[in-house]
């Protein structure tokens, strides 16, 4: 009895164990597969074999497979099937997720990644295989987010997504895509047109990179480029160079050459034969300035230069010359001389230290901008041996629309200035010296610096380069001659201060000479007054006595003419009584007349006689008594003299006398 019981113990021992170490198998197949992992399975045995070269099964082979298991509970035998849990694969916000199959088909020739096929962004392994999916990195990408992949077929590494700063700007460099031909440096952008190619679209900067690939896009560097901005780029694909955006200054224009398109093919090779009197028009420089070009897609230099400003300039596709088009001064100058005292024309408020800083720098780090100003003092020698040291300043300015040219002529406004503008100043001013005395060169300053100006300005205008001036700034002469010319200058100044000084001295005189004058001034102003006065006084008596003299003359020609006129009426009169009366009675009629129209007394006033027997005591008497009457004055004023009576009487005729007795007595009586 205790045997059987000891044998059902042992039964039932191993019955359980039998039973516990089935569970234990059974519960090594039972998988939950959480949230946020995948379950990655490998078939152990039961299925086919995979081909030769193939790593990941599908659709039931042996080995690892495709398919993976999502969140879940799931039961997987043991022996056949092994699943082993990995975590999602998550792209942070500024990352990108780069892909590498572990099989697939083998990639195509020439390329380096593979095409973008169906698969749900790599969490369909077996749908990538199955639509032909290429081993190796693969040009599509995962952008932020998590992603259920098979890491046993897909190997993701995270890289850095692409961000261009304001101010910055991206260059692209494609590492995949069609090799891009020799003659071309800069990859021609992929065609958009689909007449031309069916499967062409926009490759939204570089972001698709299968469509890039699909539209023909080359690789190498690209003519595109990246604006300010973040970019989800496959860096297996597309290399970003982030560069400054590039800046005119105010004063400049950039000429571009383009690197974009085939290089130029010339059809004339000959060289062109050299003339006895080169010049800048000769046929070899027009063949050179011929290969400016204004379409930005073919190489060479563009004839229209950019404008001060910002630019996003690809700086691979196109090389850009700063020209300045502000006034250039350029200075032959000593350090120490007077004229070293302002270096630049654009000299900033707080000037550097550093000329590799200044934008007029050239490309190689031995010609720094101010070398574009600054050169070192002209040292010439005059006719007469003297060394002259010249400081000389030359302003040029290059026109905008002529900065092209310059550029094409010389490379760059620094092989300008060395090649031609120095060389040409240098030597004008040792000509210059050499045709004039060292004193005539000091002191012809002003005419030595029109000449100059004249020369540069004709000399110039054959590069295309204006010279608005040249200024000397300082001339040093030897000191010896200027203490000669200075003793020499010091006698004449002496000579023309004595005679300066005499000339004051006569001055002084004349000064005195006219102060007296003034002194004077009002007796000679009276005297002149005076003679004035007389002058005019006679020039009036002169007019008065003229106007006498013509008055007299015309009256007394008026009254010959009256008289002569009255003379001759009573001429004819006379003629014309005598005819009718006679001459006796007409003279007597005139006497009458005349007695009548003078008022003519015929009988005296006076009648003085005697009246004794003395005959001639009584008549001396009587005339002296008649003489005493006429003195005397007459009742009416006048004197006797005028009296009518005064008048000789005329002989009486005996019948007057007769009248007239009784009057004599009367007087007679009154006299008596």
């Amino acid at each position: 009895m205790t045997d059987l019981l000891g044998l059902d113990v042992v039964y039932w021992v191993i019955i359980l164990v039998v039973a516990l170490i089935v569970v234990l198998f059974l519960t090594r197949g039972i998988y939950l597969i959480g949230q946020n992992e995948n379950g990655v399975v490998t078939r152990k045995m039961g299925g086919k074999r995979m081909p030769p070269g193939q790593v990941i099964a599908r659709h039931g082979e042996v080995g690892v497979q495709a398919t993976m298991l999502v969140p879940g509970l799931y039961f997987r035998m043991p022996v056949i099937w092994k699943v082993e849990k990995v975590p999602n694969i998550e792209v942070g916000e500024d990352q990108v997720g780069m892909v590498e199959a572990i099989d697939g088909r083998p990639l195509p020739k020439g390329r380096i990644l593979g095409d973008e096929v169906e698969c749900n962004q790599f969490q369909d392994a077996e749908k990538f295989f199955d639509n032909g999916g290429a081993k190796g990195p693969q040009i599509a990408i995962l952008r932020p987010g998590k992603y259920r992949i098979n890491t046993r077929a897909f190997v993701v590494k995270a890289g850095t997504a692409a961000r261009i700063a304001t101010g910055k700007l991206g260059i692209v460099t494609v590492l995949d895509g069609q090799p891009l031909p020799s003659r071309f440096l800069v990859a021609p952008e992929p065609t958009v047109d689909r007449t031309v190619n069916p499967k062409a679209r926009f490759h939204n900067s570089y972001q698709d990179g299968q469509a890039f690939i699909d539209s023909g896009g080359f690789r190498g560097p690209q003519l595109g480029t990246l604006q300010a901005g973040k970019y989800y780029l496959n860096p297996l694909l597309v290399n970003v160079s982030v560069v400054d955006v590039y800046e005119v200054p105010p004063g400049f224009v950039s000429v571009l050459r383009s690197n974009v398109g085939e290089e130029l093919q010339r059809s004339d090779m000959r060289p062109t034969p050299v003339s006895s009197d080169p010049l800048f028009d000769e046929e070899i420089t027009k063949q050179v300035e011929n290969l400016l070009v204004t379409d930005k897609a073919r190489r060479g230099i563009l004839q229209n230069p950019l404008a001060p400003g910002e630019y996003n300039l690809n700086t691979v596709a196109y090389s850009a010359y700063l020209v300045p088009t502000s006034a250039i001064m350029i200075d032959w100058a000593s350090e120490e001389g007077p004229a070293a005292q302002v270096k630049m024309s654009r000299n900033p408020a707080a000037p550097t230290t550093s000329t590799s800083n200044y934008p007029y720098q050239d490309a190689s780090d031995t010609e720094k901008g101010s070398e574009f100003f600054n050169f070192g003092q002209l040292e010439v020698t005059s006719k007469d041996g003297f060394i002259l040291e010249v400081d000389v300043r030359v302003v040029i300015r290059i026109l905008p629309q002529n900065a092209a040219f310059v550029i094409a002529r010389f490379g760059s406004v620094f092989n300008l200035i060395q090649q031609i503008i120095h060389p040409l100043i240098d030597a004008e001013f040792r000509n210059s010296a050499g045709n004039r005395k060292a004193l005539d060169f000091f002191q012809s300053r002003i005419d030595l610096q029109q000449e100059a100006l004249q020369k540069a300005r004709d000399a110039f205008s054959k590069y295309y380069v204006e010279c608005p001036n040249l200024l000397i700034s300082w001339i040093e002469v030897d000191k010896s001659l200027l203490e000669t010319q200075t003793n020499r200058e010091i006698a004449v100044q002496q000579q023309t201060q004595f005679e300066q000084q005499a000339l004051a001295e006569q001055k002084r005189i004349d000064v005195a000479k006219q102060t007296a004058m003034a002194d004077k001034q009002p007796e000679v102003v009276q005297a002149q007054l005076n003679v004035t006065i007389q002058e005019n006084n006679a020039k009036a008596l002169v007019a008065q006595s003229e106007g006498i003299r013509d008055s007299t003359v015309n009256k007394a020609q008026g009254e010959a003419q009256a008289t002569i006129a009255v003379g001759e009426a009573k001429a004819r009169a006379y003629q014309a009584q005598t005819i009718v009366l006679g001459p006796d009675k007409v003279a007597l009629i005139q006497v009458i007349d005349r007695i009548g129209q003078d008022n003519v007394k015929i009988t005296p006033e006076f009648l003085v006689t005697g009246g004794g027997s003395d005959g001639g005591a009584t008549s001396l008497f009587s005339a002296y008594l008649a003489t005493l009457l006429s003195q005397s004055k007459p009742l009416d004023g006048r004197p006797a003299a005028q009296t009518p009576a005064a008048l000789p009487a005329p002989a009486p005729t005996p019948a007057a006398a007769a009248s007239a007795a009784p009057a004599s007595r009367g007087a007679s009586r009154t006299a008596s």
